[in-house]
């Protein structure tokens, strides 16, 4: 049974041990996002649902992610 995600859910893929969003899917491949902007490409049986503490470091890669762009280049 082939597993359908929606994009924007929050999954931990266990082959990259990273967490990330669905991006998008294309049979049983999926497009994976992180607040960073990283994109990689993993099988959809690759992947569960974040769990809260993944939830939680998502949520802190957006920060960190959104302080960093506001710091001054030098």
């Amino acid at each position: 049974m082939a597993m359908t995600w929606k994009p924007g859910t929050p999954v931990y893929d266990m082959a990259s041990q990273m967490v990330g969003e669905v991006r998008e899917q294309r049979g049983l491949m999926l497009t994976l996002t992180r607040p960073s902007g990283l994109r990689w490409q993993t099988r959809a049986l690759a992947v569960r649902e974040a769990n809260d503490r993944e939830l939680l470091q998502l949520r802190a890669l957006r920060k960190h992610h959104r302080n960093a762009q506001r710091l001054p280049r030098s």
